[in-house]
């Protein structure tokens, strides 16, 4: 009883699949509703023009549209894991752990990248921007590092 229990458990990752799909649309149309406030306060309010703020602005668009994308991947890999196969293209095909962790990876990396040049932009505190750096830079080399080690083997 318990293996056809287990066996018919896969549906269990139907659960967290759903619920980042349901993040990756949230983030998705809050993207586009920051966007579309920055147009907005940009065409009405001059202050607002500032390259720096408008920079920084756009900068969490970007970041904002990249973890909806990152939660669509996952959601889609938990599911091809899982739960079944989908039609997709094969750059995101998932078919192991280590992949959809490697894509993880990939995007934390990308993500650290972005949230230092938003903070190098705004450039408010040069030491704690130095330090702030030299931590995103020290868990970038972590990742590799890891990654470089395990797939030696």
């Amino acid at each position: 009883m318990l293996k056809k229990l287990l066996e018919k458990g896969k549906a269990i990752a139907l659960l967290p699949s759903l619920s980042l799909f349901v993040g990756a649309v949230f983030l998705g149309f809050y993207g586009i509703y920051v966007l579309f406030e920055t147009l907005y306060k940009v065409l009405t309010d001059e202050s607002a023009r500032d390259t720096a703020v408008l920079a920084t602005k756009f900068i969490s668009v970007m970041d904002i549209h990249l973890l909806s994308v990152i939660l669509y991947i996952f959601a889609v890999g938990l599911y091809e894991l899982f739960v079944g196969e989908l039609k997709l293209a094969p750059w995101l095909k998932i078919e192991n752990i280590d992949q959809l962790k490697s894509k993880l990876t990939s995007v934390i990396v990308l993500i650290l990248a972005i949230t230092f040049t938003k903070n190098f932009v705004e450039w408010k505190n040069p030491l704690d921007t130095l330090l702030f750096g030299l931590a995103v830079s020290a868990v970038i080399g972590v990742l590799i590092f890891y990654y470089k080690i395990k797939s030696e083997h």
